[in-house]
């Protein structure tokens, strides 16, 4: 190999040899290098490094490599869609939106990839291949932030946050385990392990996301100051308005409040009842055999009127792929959505909805 450093395909062979004597993070190492040699090329070779360092309990290191072959080649859409996948497998949804929107916006979605979006994992779901992860690899224990998440969100707090507590020891730069550690130590009400997790950060990098508000939030109601809990919802609703947790936070402590601003009241409930229903409509649709053209085009409708308005072309496009129901005016639908896309049109479109707005409104201060 040290005659041929830059030959590929050189590179790859001594990785079969490595394979033959059950070397598999010699066998990960190589073809990672063959793929960076050839500037990410060889997708086929991609394919066989991601495996590989999957195979070695190296997740986050095939994760790195996915994402540096498509800064290299952003137009491959298999690729990106691997990245998205092993993601969203690992718990980790922060990271893993943004090439999930990309995909949709190139028209590169189906069923998965659009209920993936739309509705977390269930507390169902089974942990063994990110368990096996940390077995094969113990140096590496931020696989373990999906069973971190699960144990959160079933109301296991103590357990979430001993977890998190060991990630985050070993992967302090790790920002996704960081927030939700944020999230735990909130839930949980011990305000000093918050203070003292917080003085420990660099605040500017989390002030994009929503964990971090909503952390706050919680913080400053268990601190029994509604109207900075109300401020910090707020900002957390508006990094991700597709979050239900803020939106009723919002409408729990207006109301606790007695703020009067019935138009305002009225956005956010809409919203918030356009979310809850498209999440049980998804759910439906994947507990159906995801073959219900009704639903499916009922999803369309409520993106549409959220303006996410991607979503809601992708969910009609859909609808018209699935069994016919002479009920179901799909193409009336798409049509509509369609009309209002152009190539510039956000993810999110803000205009005309006055629940999305940077500030908090002057009548909620």
């Amino acid at each position: 190999m040290k005659a041929h450093p830059d030959d590929a395909d050189a590179i790859a062979s001594v990785a079969m040899v490595a394979q033959h004597l059950e070397k598999p993070n010699e066998v990960a190492d190589l073809l990672t290098k063959a793929c960076s040699v050839e500037s990410f090329s060889n997708d086929g070779r991609v394919r066989q490094a991601m495996i590989a360092l999957v195979g070695a309990g190296r997740l986050y290191d095939a994760i790195d490599l996915l994402e540096e072959t498509i800064e290299a080649v952003p137009s491959r859409h298999a690729t990106r869609r691997w990245l998205y996948d092993l993601y969203i497998n690992s718990g980790n949804r922060v990271e893993a939106i943004p090439h999930g929107r990309t995909l949709v916006r190139q028209r590169q979605f189906d069923t998965k990839l659009l209920l993936s979006l739309g509705i977390p994992p269930s507390a169902k779901d089974d942990l063994g291949s990110t368990l096996e992860m940390v077995r094969r690899n113990p140096d590496d224990k931020r696989p373990l932030l999906r069973q971190a998440n699960k144990l959160l969100h079933s109301g296991e707090v103590d357990e979430a946050t001993e977890l998190l507590q060991q990630i985050t020891g070993q992967h302090s730069e790790f920002q996704p385990a960081q927030l939700l550690y944020a999230m735990a130590l909130a839930e949980s009400g011990d305000i000093d392990a918050y203070e003292q997790w917080l003085s420990e950060q660099d605040t500017s990098s989390l002030d994009t996301k929503a964990e971090y508000w909503i952390a706050k939030a919680t913080i400053a109601a268990a601190k029994k100051d509604p109207q900075d809990a109300l401020r910090f919802y707020w900002n957390a609703s508006q990094r991700n308005p597709d979050l239900t947790k803020p939106w009723s936070s919002i409408l729990e402590l207006a109301n606790d409040l007695k703020i009067d601003s019935p138009d305002q009241i009225s956005s956010i409930t809409d919203r918030l009842e356009s979310l809850q229903q498209i999440r049980s409509s998804m759910e439906r649709f994947d507990q159906m055999g995801s073959i219900s053209r009704r639903l499916a085009t009922d999803i369309a409708v409520e993106l549409e009127k959220l303006g996410r308005l991607w979503e809601a072309e992708a969910w009609a496009s859909i609808a018209m792929t699935l069994p016919r129901d002479d009920t179901v005016d799909v193409e009336s639908v798409r049509a509509k959505i369609v009309g209002q896309l152009t190539g510039q049109t956000p993810w999110q479109v803000s205009e005309g909805r006055p629940e999305l707005q940077s500030e908090l409104p002057i009548e909620f201060r």
